[in-house]
Order: C-alpha cells, then structure tokens, then sequence
C-alpha cells in the first residue's frame, strides 16, 4: 500500500511508524502490580490471527496462563534454566558480551526478568500443533525432490520444513507484540524454559502433539515512553540485485529448468 492509498485510507503513517520503531523487547519496565484484563489479551490475540501463514492453516495455540500457581511452576522451570544456562564459567562468548555496556543492559534486564517471571500478571506460550520433521521426514522429502539433471544439487528439506514450521507462527507473535504495544502493555519473546518444556507441559497439561515454540511474559508497562532500540540502518544491511559477484556457470540452472520430453507435450 503506497503512502497515498495509506492517507486514502485514513490511516496515521505516523503511528503505524511509531508502534513499528518502539515495539521491542520489554522486561524490567513491565509493571508487577497491574492486572491485566482477559479481554485486552483476547482483542490482541484476535489481531494476531489475522497474520500470515503457510497454507492459510493457523495450526498454531495460544495457552495463556494468568493462574499464579501455574505460574509458578513455569517460572520455577524457567529459574532452573536460566541458572543453567548462566552458571560459572558457562558460555565464554557470553561472558565477553557483556563486556559491552548495552549487552550488560540487555543480560542485567533478562536475569530480572529470570528473578520476576512468577510476578508477571499474563505468561503466553505460542504453540504449533504438531512436530518439526523428523530426519527420516527429511530424507524421504529429498529423495522426492532429487533430479537427475545435475548431482550437484542437493535438496535443503531440512531448510524449507523448518522455515515452514517456525516461520508460520513468528508473524503472528509479532502481531500479538504490536497489538499489545498499542494498548500500552510491553513483551518480549523468550525461550529459557524451552530445555524443560515437557516437564511443564506434562504439569500445566499442554498436549504432546504442540510444539511449545517460545514464552511471552506480558504486563502493562511503567511509562510508555520507549524510543527506537540502536539498530544498524537498513542501508548497511541491504543488497540490491548482486551480494558477491555471481558466478559464471548457469548450466546447473539451465539443467534444472530444462523441460523434459513428456513435459513439452
């Protein structure tokens, strides 16, 4: 939609750019003390909905949990890994990013978050019914696609199943994200408990055919004065029409396109 069909259609570019610049990750600025009204979650949820997915499908759940004793015992799960995950001499990488002062910011908010997440008013797990393929799934679906025209192609299954698994429920998280930003609550995406995820959906009764994919805490946020997070500008991180140099042998492509005699028919 063009900025005129846009103001055709009374829609503020304004604020469609500042919930898109300012919708980030939300954790120590998430205000414990303020209930959060069941219908605010389900109009959000509703927008999310309306995201795209492969094959128009929406295998995907909602499992909200507002229940404190369900909380807890999600955030006890979730306290066992992050301590885990975080324990001494654990992920030199790790380490060496917070030697940067916004990677401390961002490690010092998430232990807050570890230390807080029972007192979050609303956790959400976005689930996907189903599983990702198995690795027999995947060699079945490459013996499918192989061709003859050239044995330097290798299918990539594992690749295209997984980006169609995953990639069809982030669209709507994102949705929920903005949805909630736009009535003055904050989240942010987070998968620490996701080691132990069928200890907690055997506690707290999520079926074994959904596929926990991440955890949204979500509360109203002290003050809603967030700016646009430090990001690299889009310029620097865009390539038009060549990335490297192209390489000179388009026989693999011309074989593969090349239409076979009962094809011309």
């Amino acid at each position: 939609m063009t900025t005129e069909s846009l103001a055709a259609a009374d829609v503020d570019l304004g604020t469609v750019e500042w919930l898109l610049s300012t919708t980030r990750s939300v954790r120590n600025r998430l205000d414990l003390t303020r209930p959060v009204e069941r219908e605010v979650i389900e109009e959000c949820l509703q927008l999310a909905v309306f995201a795209p997915n492969a094959e128009a499908r929406q295998n995907w759940r909602w499992f909200v949990i507002a229940d404190p004793e369900r909380r807890r015992v999600l955030a006890d799960y979730y306290q066992l890994a992050w301590t885990g995950h975080n324990r001494e001499g654990a992920g030199t990488r790790r380490g060496r990013w917070r030697d940067r002062s916004s990677s401390r910011r961002t490690y010092e908010s998430a232990r807050w978050l570890a230390e807080h997440v029972s007192e979050v008013p609303v956790l959400v797990i976005p689930c996907v019914l189903g599983k990702p393929v198995t690795e027999h799934e995947v060699e079945q679906l490459e013996v499918s696609w192989r061709t003859a025209a050239d044995n330097r192609y290798q299918p990539q299954a594992r690749l295209v199943a997984d980006a169609t698994f995953y990639g069809s429920i982030f669209p709507a998280i994102w949705s929920f994200q903005l949805a909630l930003r736009s009535r003055g609550l904050g989240s942010s995406i987070t998968t620490m408990h996701l080691p132990f995820h069928q200890f907690v959906a055997d506690e707290l009764g999520i079926p074994r055919h959904a596929t926990q994919i991440a955890l949204l805490p979500v509360a109203y946020t002290r003050g809603v004065d967030f700016r646009p997070a430090p990001r690299v500008p889009a310029r620097e991180l865009t390539y038009w029409d060549e990335w490297e140099r192209p390489r000179a042998d388009e026989s693999l492509r011309r074989a593969l396109t090349q239409k076979g005699p009962e094809e011309e028919k």
